[in-house]
């Protein structure tokens, strides 16, 4: 068991609930294997009122940083002094680095699900995507795709209007068109399934419809990562496409996340030996 001392750092999620979060293990994880001496704890805020109080005492007290989790991503923006691009662009932060005396907002889930197609060995240039799903995640991935250069964003959503928001986030990368409405006829290339479907009391449920146009070069993505496998990445295997869950971008949000906090860099062989501890836990 690591040793707590008084030159220890800490850093932490803050969020409700975070009692099944496994950022604490993550990156317990990552601190053991990078050699930094930092803990890591879940601090469950019960309402966003008492964030501000929160990060003022944190920050006083020298708190590397913390990762924000669901329901304060947007509430914490109110209590940040300074905040990168991407997340001012998204509106939303999930990592939070004290520096010198600031809090500096970011965003790693984007980029942590760009790593994980990248591990994959997919990329999302010049591809036709498919999102199921309007929420802060989707409205991520869709920034990310197409500051990614993909060819073409199709949105299913039960919104009347899904596109208002993504169209504002994707505007300005001309080269990608954004669509609406599952089109069957079309062959895409990356479908991901940002919705809870296929989880909890939903488990037995797909976003996806019977007709689906599944084909060997396409990748098809959930973000749930309990089950490892939902009813979508089962279907999408039987129809012989290639699948990925979610637990390759709770791992790399994760790493970016740990880099911001520290300082250091991560391998690529603390990343895959990352992999495979949480991997072994679904064998």
């Amino acid at each position: 068991m690591k040793e707590i001392t008084a030159k220890t750092k800490l850093a932490g999620i803050l969020g409700n609930p975070v009692s099944h979060s496994l950022s604490p293990r993550l990156h317990g994880y990552l601190a053991e294997k990078a050699g930094f001496d930092m803990a890591y704890l879940a601090f469950q805020i019960e309402e966003a009122g008492q964030l501000g109080s929160v990060l003022a005492g944190a920050k006083h007290m020298g708190f590397l940083g913390f990762n924000v989790t669901a329901p304060y991503k947007i509430d914490v923006l109110s209590f940040i002094d300074e905040i990168d691009e991407d997340a001012k662009q998204l509106g939303n932060v999930n990592t939070l680095v004290n520096r010198a005396g600031k809090w500096i907002g970011s965003n790693t889930d984007g980029i942590g699900f760009m790593r994980s197609l990248k591990r994959k060995g997919v990329s999302a240039e010049g591809k036709h995507i498919l999102l199921f799903g309007t929420g802060g995640t989707a409205r991520t991935l869709s920034y990310k795709f197409a500051q990614g250069g993909a060819a073409s964003i199709t949105i299913v959503s039960r919104k009347e209007n899904p596109l208002e928001e993504i169209g504002q986030l994707t505007k300005n990368f001309a080269g990608t068109e954004l669509k609406t409405g599952l089109d069957v006829s079309c062959q895409y290339d990356i479908c991901v399934n940002c919705t809870p479907l296929g989880m909890g009391a939903h488990k037995d449920k797909s976003p996806i419809p019977a007709n689906f146009p599944y084909h060997k070069n396409m990748l098809c993505c959930d973000l749930i990562y309990n089950p490892t496998k939902t009813l979508y990445l089962e279907e999408a295997e039987r129809a012989g496409a290639m699948t990925m869950n979610g637990l390759g971008m709770l791992l790399y949000q994760g790493v970016y996340a740990f880099e911001r906090f520290t300082g250091e860099t991560v391998s690529e062989e603390i990343c895959d030996g990352l992999f495979r501890h949480f991997e072994s836990d679904n064998k």
